[in-house]
């Protein structure tokens, strides 16, 4: 079985475990693990490092994070490095899909590469952008028919 652990700035974790419990409901393996103002380095990995240690008895991890190159990913992937034991997958660019997704498949799971690999397959087939079709006007000279 393979664990989740999502981080982010503010409270972008949290909000997505609000969002998550509502479409998917909440599964065990999952921790959320927010960077909030004020918070420092050694605090925000002292609580990844926790979430990590809670998900000990998983075949492998995957972190979702906000942004790459931000102190949450920083942090998520120092903090895997000093857990050389555990496979540990760190992503950035997470939309709310790839948690659903997680939470959803994540019991299914046995392999943290294989799982990051569909994850990030998810949150890039979920962004698109609206476009209003514009439909061809139907004669007007015609008879209706």
């Amino acid at each position: 079985m393979i664990g989740l652990v999502v981080t982010g700035h503010g409270h972008f974790a949290a909000g997505l475990q609000t969002s998550a419990k509502m479409i998917a409901g909440e599964n065990e393996k999952v921790k959320y693990v927010n960077f909030e103002d004020g918070m420092n380095i050694e605090t925000l990995a002292g609580l990844l490092n926790a979430a990590y240690n809670e998900l000990s008895d998983c075949d492998g991890i995957v972190v979702l994070s906000d942004l790459p190159g931000g102190s949450p990913f920083k942090t998520a992937v120092e903090c895997a490095m000093t857990h050389p034991d555990k496979k540990i997958e760190v992503l950035a660019g997470t939309n709310l899909p790839m948690i659903v997704t997680g939470v959803t498949m994540i019991d299914f799971m046995d392999d943290a590469t294989s799982f990051a690999e569909e994850l990030l397959e998810t949150g890039k087939e979920f962004m698109v952008r609206f476009q209003l079709a514009v439909r061809e006007e139907e004669d007007e000279e015609g008879d209706g028919i």
